[in-house]
């Protein structure tokens, strides 16, 4: 039974107040020392934010943790990245070719979480069920940085580290993007991968783990061994400082699906082992077509215009929350990612969300992630 369910409140319990100051002479400093081709429209909204006493956009302490990396003449086109990642889905602003594409390796899971989809005996079928080839992944990559794309991350339905050919991928997208994140359960660690996303640069690497007691993180993570994952991550670390200016940000990313979980004792334990702990409550994903419809949703999702998802059959899809794809805009195989970002599929799903009409479309009608 998950509990709470219905409550979406993330906690970085490792922040702390916001100090990076944004101001106009700071950017256009920026701007004299960024290549040109980084500069877009994006730096005009944002100038115009600061100028109308209209910012609400903000730096938080996880993009202040990457951008204490960077060169300054690479900062601006980060800050124009999270500026269209956080405010063009506010403000409604469709891209021109998506800036955050997520990739499926693999669509299965070694364990089975009941906050989950893959607790969702229906999902785990065989027609769902299958891993990427490195042809079709070389196609999404290479045509994603010919256009623009800022962040990759590795996730969604399935473990991408059980995938045999990870290496082989983080490899192929080393010093192509911003921004590549890696979303792992950690049970699959071995040295051989810890290497490969150190020496590939992979910017944030985040362990989902929910809990610091064995017996509790193994009702949850079933099939699951917390000693194993520890002695996992301890080896992360170990490893970890045996690369000199290393800059992949590690974070431990928990699930509260029990009343029994303690989040101060979660942080307590696995800051240890992270520059960044989390925490958050369980909300309606685990088995969203079987969610009750509400009837009061007519706020637009985010999702739409922030990101696509591309699962590893080449199948595109709006969120994860539609682990089934009944709103696929269609596959890269047939079509190029642009192609389908600008499809009048895509276009109307927007409209509809635009104009107060999800209660129409299912899963959004029950969905209550965004």
């Amino acid at each position: 039974m998950i509990e709470n369910s219905d409550i979406r409140a993330v906690t970085f319990i490792t922040s702390k107040k916001n100090k990076f100051d944004l101001s106009e002479d700071y950017l256009k400093r920026l701007k004299n020392i960024s290549p040109k081709e980084v500069v877009d429209e994006a730096y005009d909204y944002l100038i115009n934010d600061i100028r109308n006493n209209n910012l609400t956009f903000q730096i938080s302490l996880q993009e202040e943790n990457y951008i204490k990396y960077l060169k300054e003449e690479h900062i601006l086109e980060y800050i124009l990245y999270r500026y269209k990642f956080k405010e063009y889905p506010k403000k409604k602003i469709s891209t021109k070719f998506p800036i955050y594409i997520l990739i499926e390796p693999v669509s299965s899971c070694n364990l089975k979480c009941p906050m989950c989809f893959q607790s969702d005996k229906t999902f785990i079928d065989k027609k769902y069920m299958g891993k990427m080839s490195f042809d079709l992944f070389k196609k999404i990559v290479d045509e994603a940085q010919k256009k623009g794309t800022k962040a990759i991350t590795f996730g969604s339905r399935g473990e991408p580290t059980i995938h045999p050919e990870i290496c082989e991928f983080l490899k192929y997208l080393k010093g192509k993007f911003l921004d590549i994140k890696l979303i792992t359960n950690a049970t699959k660690l071995n040295e051989k991968l810890i290497r490969t996303i150190f020496e590939t640069k992979v910017n944030l690497v985040t362990f989902s783990i929910d809990s610091e007691d064995e017996k509790i993180y193994e009702e949850i993570r079933k099939f699951g061994k917390f000693n194993q994952v520890l002695e996992n991550v301890k080896n992360y670390n170990k490893i970890k400082k045996e690369y000199n200016n290393c800059n992949t940000i590690t974070r431990i990313s928990g699930v509260k699906v029990k009343a029994e979980q303690d989040e101060k004792k979660f942080e307590s334990f696995w800051k240890e082992y992270a520059d960044e702990v989390s925490i958050k409550k369980a909300f309606e994903r685990w088995n969203t077509y079987n969610n009750k419809k509400h009837p009061t949703f007519t706020n637009p999702c985010r999702a739409i215009w922030e990101r696509i998802y591309i699962w590893y059959d080449g199948k595109t899809n709006p969120c994860d929350a539609d682990y089934k794809s009944f709103l696929s805009y269609g596959n890269v195989n047939e079509r190029s990612i642009e192609e389908i970002w600008n499809s009048e599929k895509i276009n109307n799903l927007k409209d509809k969300h635009l104009n107060s009409k999800r209660s129409e479309i299912t899963p959004c009608d029950r969905c209550g992630i965004y």
